[in-house]
């Protein structure tokens, strides 16, 4: 007996068939005549898709004369990607990182730039499901290895967690103080900074299987390993920095695990390990341009860095403006929705008045395409220096491949305003990007809080370009007196433009290998370089 939906006239048809879900589809290929109508209408699997995933498509990113395969191959891999999510088998989301890494960037990237986002929609629903937050802490920083066990069979956890001199930040010793001749009578210490990865354990014999042999054909493979590739950390803590939201507490289900107690003695937060991460010295190499990059020379970014950076930026922001800042300051990113502000271009600053004359720039906003000139609020943090080198040149240190103690201190914290001005515009150079060009920029850097640091103050230069796989990364260099002193290595989280901000690490200008060296964030706050940023505060 013939389908009776194969009786209608075929534009009738595709319209019913526009209502079904895309997981249902498959569903449908019960009818070999339907599953052959399915298959041959080009159209049907654009509007499926454009439907319930990317209503919002840049046209650099999909066009409208892609050949039907790519549609229909989109399509299937997004709703993959939501049957992974939908599991509850953590070990087989480990193995399937490639196809959540890549789904969730494409999701990303390819969301409205203003506005409300179908795609940041779907993720944030996806994401507000706990087990799912667990794929976002699988880094090396989630999975601490355990301490080496001494002949009696004690272990570092019976010794007391190192737990430095809690200082206020008044009393906080900035880095400015620190000189090359107070560093130098130190012992050499240069152990290998590479880390270990302790993965989660799987069955090998566990197979993803969410569609049958005669249902819609998406590829699926086979979990053929029981150790997820070591890049499945560097993905984790990926998504992790998109998500936006860094996880100060680990998961209950996780703080038991068998891999590292430690977490639980020290109440199951996770900024004593970020900040262990961000102020061990042994990762900031010449290779890595002693930035958020991996020590290969190669540029690439090291996300597990960018994730220990996020955690303890959020957590020492937070802390400072729970006692310090009104509600809505200027001072506090807008990071409040899961994978917000993560999207290229999602930056929206009121326009500048046409009314008030300004002076003509050296670079108009159109030529540049990162949007420098303005206003940008920056926050740094560091450590007392002889907490810092306490910490990194002790006579207790660990093995070369092995992190350093969770540190549990209270950092110094400035605010810092940054009046910036793109000069000059240059074609990218030899190891750039070469999508975008190199943009120089030059300002003035002002302390906003606590306003008794003038060190904070010095004339500011730098460059914004494009790292070979497109990430944008920014180059400052603060100048007192006309010499450089400080210098930092950041990336714009989620792109060009992108509404997160930048995130990276500030250090002396000559890779001085004994510090000092801590983390740092700045996000553009107006358009105008008139604007006055005036800090909310209420001081108790």
């Amino acid at each position: 007996m013939a389908c009776p939906l194969l009786q209608l006239p075929q534009e009738l048809l595709h319209t019913i068939l526009l209502n079904v879900g895309p997981a249902d589809l498959a569903a449908l290929r019960c009818c070999r005549a339907l599953d052959r109508f399915i298959k041959h209408d080009a159209l049907l699997f654009k509007q499926v898709y454009l439907r319930h995933f990317v209503r919002e498509i840049h046209p650099a990113d999909v066009k409208d004369d892609q050949p039907i395969e790519d549609w229909r191959a989109a399509l299937e891999r997004l709703v993959r990607f939501e049957k992974i999510m939908s599991s509850s088998d953590h070990s087989m989301k480990l193995h399937e990182m490639d196809t959540i890494t890549a789904c969730v960037e494409f999701l990303v990237k390819s969301a409205a730039a203003k506005g409300t986002s179908l795609n940041i929609n779907l993720l944030g629903r996806l994401f507000g499901i706990q087990k799912n937050i667990d794929v976002l802490c699988n880094s090396s920083l989630f999975n601490w290895p355990s301490p080496p066990v001494s002949p009696l069979g004690i272990t570092s956890l019976d010794r007391p967690s190192p737990r430095l001199r809690t200082r206020s930040q008044s009393d906080a010793s900035p880095p400015l103080e620190t000189t090359p001749s107070s560093r130098r009578n130190v012992p050499a210490y240069s152990p290998d900074p590479d880390q270990v990865h302790i993965p989660y354990e799987t069955d090998e014999n566990e197979r993803l299987s969410f569609y049958s042999d005669e249902s819609l054909p998406i590829i699926t493979a086979p979990i053929s390993s029981s150790i997820p590739a070591p890049k499945s950390g560097q993905q984790s803590a990926k998504l992790h920095c998109l998500y936006g939201l860094p996880v100060q507490h680990l998961p209950r289900s996780r703080s038991a695990s068998h891999h590292h107690n430690l977490r639980a003695c020290q109440g199951n937060q996770t900024h004593p390990f970020a900040r262990s991460r961000v102020y061990d010295l042994r990762q900031h190499t010449e290779n890595s341009l002693w930035g958020p990059f991996l020590s290969d020379g190669s540029l690439s970014v090291d996300w597990e860095k960018m994730e220990a950076l996020t955690i303890i930026l959020a957590h020492n922001i937070r802390h400072f403006s729970d006692k310090y800042c009104e509600p809505n300051s200027i001072l506090l990113p807008r990071r409040h929705e899961p994978f917000a502000g993560a999207t290229p271009y999602s930056l929206s600053l009121p326009p500048t008045d046409p009314q008030i004359e300004r002076p003509l720039r050296n670079v108009s906003a159109l030529q540049d395409p990162y949007n420098i000139t303005g206003v940008w609020m920056r926050v740094v943090c560091f450590l007392d220096y002889r907490e810092l080198f306490t910490f990194n040149f002790s006579e207790d240190q660990p093995l070369p491949n092995l992190p350093r103690p969770p540190l549990d201190t209270e950092e110094a914290i400035r605010f810092i305003t940054m009046k910036l001005e793109a000069t000059r515009i240059e074609p990218p150079g030899e190891g750039d990007g070469e999508r975008l060009p190199v943009v120089h920029f030059k300002g003035v850097s002002t302390i906003a809080l606590p306003s008794i640091d003038p060190n904070a103050n010095s004339q500011i230069r730098g460059t914004v370009r494009l790292t070979p796989e497109d990430e944008v990364r920014w180059t400052t260099f603060s100048v007192f007196h006309g010499e450089e002193r400080w210098r930092s290595e950041s990336i714009q989280m989620g792109g060009v433009q992108a509404a997160r901000g930048v995130v990276g690490y500030w250090f002396d200008k000559d890779f001085d290998e004994y510090g000092p060296a801590g983390p740092t964030s700045f996000w553009k706050v107006s358009n105008d370089l008139d604007y006055d940023v005036t800090p909310e505060l209420h001081i108790g």
